[in-house]
């Protein structure tokens, strides 16, 4: 299995929140280990790789996810959009 994609990432909200995304190459889905930075629920699950998770191409991909709990949308840039942004 090789790895397409994979990112950890802190979250602001009202509470400390992470997320962490992997996808491989093989597979249709990602991999997300979730904690809600608005109510602090802790959730592993799969999603599907496809819109509306991903939006845009190579270097302005965006990825959403929401909270199964609070319906909380997060969204997240590539790092190197982060950082032209900061």
């Amino acid at each position: 299995m090789v790895l397409e994609y994979i990112t950890t990432r802190d979250l602001e909200g009202k509470k400390p929140g992470k997320i962490r995304i992997a996808k491989m190459k093989e597979e249709s889905f990602a991999q997300i280990d979730f904690t809600c930075p608005e109510c602090g629920k802790n959730e592993k699950r799969k999603e599907k790789w496809s819109e509306p998770f991903v939006q845009g191409e190579k270097s302005n991909q965006k990825f959403f996810v929401t909270c199964s709990q609070c319906q909380t949308t997060q969204k997240m840039l590539k790092l190197k959009k982060e950082a032209k942004k900061k």
